[in-house]
């Protein structure tokens, strides 16, 4: 069965990345590029040999291709998203995003640019509309090892994998970027979906860990 793992921007998807190679090596597709949309998939793309995809796609780009798969993801709170693709993005940019473009063209604050169409609600956009239910398996940012623990547990694995989270921001001195009250709430508005896909996913992640307690 192929596992299909969406990468959601600046949600530890590069540190996930990690892992999967640690787990599958030259049997994972990094697909970067080559394939975003429904539209866009070709089986034939697909390497053989493959028995993951991982990458930055839309949740339902494979549905045709591989109707039995399982999907993985990754979800952070839509303002500490948000922000951190910001940042990201001032640091690193990169002039092929549209919306880093406009951000260092513009010379955006960091309300417009979460004032632009792409960057509101952008999870549930890659996660397609899809439930938390449609996926094997949602790891939570700021809970990365309770998720890493419940992954781990997913596969089989006795021991966590214990690995450094990666493509952080240095200058972040705290779990939450440090932001005014009003800064926050605007942020959170335009974001409503994400806010509700990511609180699902989270009190999901409490009751396995919950379950997993009791059997303990």
């Amino acid at each position: 069965m192929m596992l299909i793992s969406v990468h959601v921007p600046k949600c530890a998807g590069t540190s996930f990345r990690h892992v999967l190679h640690a787990i599958y090596g030259s049997e994972i597709w990094y697909n970067y590029g080559t394939i975003f949309s429904r539209e866009q998939a070709r089986g034939e793309l697909v390497p053989s040999g493959a028995k993951i995809i991982h990458g930055h796609f839309i949740a339902d780009s494979f549905d045709g291709v591989f109707p039995d798969r399982q999907l993985l993801t990754w979800v952070r709170h839509p303002v500490e998203r948000l922000v951190s693709n910001y940042y990201h993005f001032l640091r690193a940019p990169d002039m092929r995003d549209d919306c880093c473009r406009a951000l260092h063209e513009r010379k955006l604050s960091l309300r417009e640019f979460a004032d632009l169409d792409w960057m509101q609600n952008l999870a549930t956009r890659y996660l397609a509309g899809k439930p938390v239910s449609d996926f094997q398996f949602v790891g939570i940012t700021e809970q990365f090892e309770e998720s890493m623990l419940h992954f781990s547990r997913l596969l089989g694995f006795r021991n966590v994998m214990k690995l450094p989270r990666e493509n952080t921001n240095p200058d972040r001195r705290s779990e939450r970027y440090a932001l005014s009250p009003e800064d926050r709430a605007y942020i959170l508005e335009r974001n409503a979906a994400d806010l509700a896909w990511y609180e699902q996913a989270v009190a999901r992640l409490r009751s396995v860990e919950h379950a997993s307690r009791q059997v303990a």
